[in-house]
């Protein structure tokens, strides 16, 4: 669901179709340029798009999508007004999208991390086109497309378009405490744990990570680990992740977060259920009381990634303008 600020809990209604897309943006000679796609079957001008496949979340069908239909590798951002149509079967078709800016040499380890993707033929897509907002208010063929292009156009506006990722993730599933005789930090991923894993390297690519940051319990670096070794990266790992040293140092926790939400590259942080309200509080510090209702729907659910879309104002200070919840796809199916 998403509200009108763009705060989302990246979870596909259970009826309808789902697809996601992305408005991919630059800026040139100090103008504001989108990309539009032209699909000769419909003779419709709009983003690039497209339905889920069955084990894959929104944000990465966005990024799949747009390179599917456009040729181009991007990086995710922040998330934009969702659009809901009614198709000839009488279903309603409900779009995703996000804001997304072209990759470049610094995100080459989320493109290490990619997996290859079969650009669509032209009998789907046949030109796309770069336009100047006017122009491309203009050319969409669907005035419902012009909604999130209109929420774009007031991000760049503010400043806030080209934002930060800081991803913080409960670990995937792993082997129950029942029944375990070694310490806990050894319990591994069970099967399904593993299949999360794989998906959360692909979420994470999308979303550009440059830094990986885990507990060093064995089930939070392998929840992680896949990413990491697609894309070249280390597992930097800090004990203050831990259970244990969360609950009798919680201080610790909260020092580490305050210095990673400072700046660098996108970065993960992969830790356990008792950690992730000291994480968020930190992200809670430094947003909105609308960013503040999305972070207060519920615990992350175990595979579970909440994305904090963040930007550095004016006077230096960073802000967190927007949230994404991303849940593993078989819990959003109901499954």
């Amino acid at each position: 669901m998403t509200s009108s600020n763009g705060n989302r809990e990246t979870q596909p209604a259970t009826v309808g179709v789902d697809a996601a897309g992305a408005i991919v943006w630059r800026v040139r000679q100090g103008r504001l340029e989108v990309l539009l796609v032209h699909r000769p079957r419909y003779d419709d001008w709009s983003w690039p798009k497209g339905k889920l496949e069955p084990t894959e979340d929104l944000i990465t069908c966005a990024w799949r999508e747009v390179l599917e239909e456009t040729g181009r590798q991007v990086v995710i951002g922040r998330p934009l007004p969702k659009v809901s149509y009614p198709l000839a079967s009488g279903r309603i078709k409900t779009v995703y999208y996000w804001a997304a800016r072209l990759a470049d040499d610094a995100d080459s380890p989320a493109l290490c991390a990619r997996q290859p993707v079969r650009v669509t033929s032209r009998r789907e897509v046949d030109r796309t086109r770069w336009l100047p907002l006017p122009q491309a208010l203009r050319r969409l063929t669907r005035a419902t497309d012009r909604v999130p292009l209109l929420k774009l156009r007031d991000h760049h506006a503010r400043g806030e378009l080209e934002t930060r990722p800081v991803v913080i993730v409960r670990h995937a599933q792993a082997e129950p405490r029942a029944g375990w005789t070694k310490p806990d930090g050894e319990r591994p991923l069970t099967d399904v744990g593993r299949s999360r894993a794989r998906g959360e390297a692909e979420l994470l690519a999308a979303l550009g990570v440059r830094r990986v940051i885990s507990s060093p319990w064995i089930r939070c670096k392998a929840t992680v680990r896949v990413f990491a070794n697609r894309a070249r990266l280390a597992v930097t790992t800090s004990r203050w992740l831990t259970e244990t040293e969360a609950k009798e140092r919680p201080e610790r926790v909260v020092g580490l977060m305050r210095r990673v939400l400072k700046g660098g590259p996108p970065v993960v942080l992969c830790s356990h259920r008792p950690v992730l309200p000291l994480l968020l509080g930190v992200v809670a510090e430094r947003a909105s009381g609308r960013v503040h209702r999305a972070l207060a729907v519920g615990p992350l659910a175990t595979g579970e990634a909440a994305i904090a879309h963040t930007v550095r104002t004016s006077g230096g200070k960073i802000k967190t303008v927007a949230l994404d919840r991303v849940r593993p796809p078989l819990i959003q199916r109901g499954r």
